[in-house]
């Protein structure tokens, strides 16, 4: 039976113990009700497990005693950066958690011409920290050692100025049909990065798709069918963990 996991900083596992604290501690002791001498995991978000004892609850805290340390490879070998429209409703949401399911490393929300949802300075800071939350959730879900980047909501312009550290930039266009990702896998060769940019419910422009031609994008298609931005989202990012990540 697998353990259960709760999130820590990493800067509360030293010296062979550990504390636990805040909503994980209330999840710890008052949903799974589990009694000091209860074997848990312990994960940091960023890559290190710990398999730990509950020594005792006091001062607030749970204290630990760390059992073992170990860092296990569940991590694609492919960074995938989605680049996403911000959609209708709580579609970024469901992208947000089925993205982090698939593997991305970070999440970069964007407004483009067609994008109706518009969030201000305070509004677009809550949205991005119910993101993180929702990520934070899918990754000890999932079985993930890190937790995705969730990137501050930002302009189409200043997505492809900004520098990605990307092997490839790829943006999805229904105007380009005939070049799908998969044409690509010989082309690019060995991938260990990529950028993955996905338009919103009313897609791209042509402007926008010439825009990011110039700042050196692939633009590619997903086959005949147009999709929802949900749905095209999921389906790039399962094609290319597919051709050069860990998927299938």
């Amino acid at each position: 039976m697998s353990l259960p996991r709760f999130l820590v900083l990493p800067d509360a596992v030293r010296d062979g113990a550990a504390t636990v604290g805040g909503e994980e501690l209330a999840h710890m002791r008052k949903v799974l009700r589990l009694k000091p001498g209860a074997r848990v995991l312990l994960w940091d978000g960023a890559g290190t497990e710990h398999e730990a004892l509950i020594r005792a609850y006091e001062g607030g805290v749970a204290n630990m005693t760390v059992v073992r340390s170990y860092h296990p490879e569940r991590e694609s070998p492919l960074a995938v950066t989605l680049a996403q429209a911000v959609g209708k409703g709580d579609k970024m949401d469901w992208i947000v958690e089925k993205s982090t399911e698939l593997g991305v490393a970070c999440v970069a929300p964007f407004f483009s011409s067609h994008t109706v949802p518009r969030y201000d300075g305070d509004k677009g800071g809550r949205r991005r920290e119910r993101w993180r939350k929702i990520a934070a959730a899918a990754a000890r879900q999932s079985g993930r050692t890190r937790i995705p980047e969730v990137r501050k909501p930002d302009g189409f312009e200043a997505v492809l100025a900004r520098d990605w550290q990307c092997e490839a930039r790829l943006l999805l266009w229904e105007g380009a049909s005939e070049q799908g990702l998969a044409s690509l896998r010989e082309e690019l060769g060995t991938l260990r990065s990529v950028l993955v940019m996905v338009g919103p419910e009313g897609g791209f422009s042509e402007e926008e798709a010439s825009q990011a031609a110039a700042h050196g994008f692939h633009t590619v298609g997903l086959g005949r069918r147009i999709l929802r931005t949900e749905t095209a989202a999921v389906a790039a990012v399962c094609t290319v963990q597919l051709l050069w990540g860990d998927l299938g």
